[in-house]
């Protein structure tokens, strides 16, 4: 994952109802309606009206601002869209972050 990459997938995961809707996606074992099976990873568009308290459209502008940014991923299936979160960029985001936190064998590193 690249400079621009990473920057677009902080930008869209640092606003606080898109990190909350990638939760959800993420972590949701609740009832859903649509076309999802049974323990399959996932929430329509409905599910996330309902679970974040917004209308269709903002909901949707948040989904494609996450979509963009590399962290969600849809599928259609009939008239219903599923959402799913994408584990293997949030994964990459994570590893670029433990490595700005790394310490470094720089003189500043040094203990007081």
């Amino acid at each position: 994952m690249g400079a621009d990459e990473l920057l677009r997938a902080l930008k869209a995961v640092a606003e606080p109802t898109r990190l909350r809707m990638l939760e959800l996606l993420l972590q949701w074992h609740g009832p859903r309606t649509g076309p999802i099976r049974s323990g399959e990873p996932g929430l329509c568009l409905c599910d996330l009206e309902l679970l974040v308290g917004m209308r269709h459209a903002l909901v949707s502008h948040h989904l494609r601002i996450l979509k963009e940014a590399g962290v969600v991923e849809s599928e259609k299936r009939g008239r219903w869209t599923v959402y799913r979160a994408r584990p293997e960029p949030l994964a990459q985001i994570a590893s670029r972050l433990r490595g700005l936190a790394a310490p470094r064998g720089g003189p500043d590193s040094r203990a007081a």
